[in-house]
């Protein structure tokens, strides 16, 4: 079992599986709305953020970087170059639209990572930015830009889905920022450190609450989204309930990034058996 734990091991380390995440969430778009999303696009969105995570982990957060071998370290580091260009191949296959607002959603990513404030700080400096930026950035890759041609920006639902997938996103964010209390900078003021442990766990259940609550003021709200979305608030209450700073090394590295793709089987099982 030595080899699986290993090859598990870096499947998470090289941000595969949070990019398989954020894949999930634009699916979940797709079909939510019942566009058509070209196969090029899910490239981009997949090999480019196993690029950009990896440049984060091991390059923009060094406090972060866990003692590993030489090998481990080459490894991701051709798979993050394999995945930049991969990504920039997909990319030559779409429209200017995409190129354009792909960029901007990459110079906010780059905000976040870089230091480009005086004293050598970056966005992520300000801990309360921190997970509104994050969100951002996965709400317009997975929500917005996909259906920037769509002609929903004229309608409600789009906006209240963007809301909630904003909403969901940091609610997902918080067990990490949890985990990280320990070894984040001091002068990093995440919502766990100014918040506490039990502030932040009621903000993820009133944040579950809410996210499920504005579903109601969609004009169009099947059961079978009602349903995906009931799952993803509970989930992600749960989640940042039993979010601890000690805790296991693959509860939000794998459990709770796991949580889209398992709101996505849910919502393409309730579609297969309905229709």
């Amino acid at each position: 079992m030595r080899p699986l734990s290993a090859l598990f091991a870096f499947y998470i380390q090289a941000s595969f599986h949070v990019s398989l995440a954020l894949v999930c969430l634009l699916a979940f778009t797709q079909l939510l709305f019942g566009i058509a999303v070209p196969p090029a696009y899910y490239g981009v969105l997949f090999f480019g953020s196993v690029a950009g995570y990896n440049a984060i982990k091991h390059g923009a957060e060094p406090w972060k970087r866990r003692k590993s071998r030489g090998s481990w370290n080459r490894a991701i580091l051709w798979v993050s170059l394999a995945s930049a260009l991969l990504a920039v191949l997909c990319l030559t296959r779409l429209a200017l639209s995409y190129w354009i607002l792909l960029g901007i959603s990459s110079l906010i990513a780059t905000l976040y990572a870089l230091p480009v404030l005086p004293g050598f700080r970056n966005l992520r400096s300000f801990g309360m930015l921190k997970v509104f930026l994050v969100a951002l950035v996965w709400t317009l890759v997975s929500l917005f830009i996909p259906l920037w041609e769509s002609g929903y920006f004229l309608e409600r639902d789009l906006w209240v889905e963007g809301f909630q997938r904003l909403l969901w996103v940091s609610l997902l964010m918080l067990p990490f920022e949890v985990r990280d209390m320990q070894v984040d900078p001091p002068a990093l003021r995440t919502l766990p450190r100014r918040l506490g442990l039990k502030g932040t766990r009621w903000l993820g259940w009133v944040g579950a609450l809410v996210f499920l609550g504005v579903s109601f003021l969609k004009d169009d709200l099947s059961g079978g989204e009602f349903l995906a979305k009931a799952m993803a608030g509970l989930l992600a209450g749960l989640g940042v309930q039993y979010s601890k700073a000690e805790q296991d090394p693959y509860y939000a590295s794998f459990w709770i990034e796991a949580i889209p793709m398992a709101v996505l089987a849910c919502y393409m099982a309730w579609q297969a058996l309905a229709g």
